[in-house]
């Protein structure tokens, strides 16, 4: 088989595997406030531009984490603040929608990932 076509397969895969992963038992989250040092990095390993309360936002439900559809949810609700900023977000949101789906899930051990809070506090 050509490399390149496993290459694509091993992408694609791993990506359909990062939009249902959440590790999320119901009967773990407790809501609480964030801590007050809790220090926001503004979006991660993205661009802060105009849009960094829409991250600041996005690091709020990243931070408690929960299910797969929770995330989904607060992934598009960046998309959505990102979009209606300006004309030129309407090229850089799907990019940025897509990064968040791809290295936001919880199987990567990166400070941003959805549910990170509970590694800290």
């Amino acid at each position: 088989m050509n490399k390149k076509y496993i290459i694509i397969s091993v992408a694609l895969f791993l990506l359909w595997v990062t939009q249902f992963s959440s590790n999320f038992k119901s009967s773990e989250l407790v809501i609480t406030e964030i801590p007050d040092n809790f220090v926001y990095d503004g979006c991660s390993s993205f661009p802060d531009g105009n849009y960094g309360h829409c991250c600041k936002t996005h690091d709020d439900a990243y931070f408690w984490w929960g299910s797969w559809q929770w995330r989904l949810r607060a992934d598009n609700e960046l998309s959505s603040c990102v979009q209606e900023l300006w004309w030129f977000h309407t090229v850089l949101w799907p990019v940025m929608w897509i990064w968040v789906r791809a290295w936001g899930a919880p199987i990567w051990p990166t400070s941003y990932r959805w549910w990170f809070g509970r590694d800290r506090y």
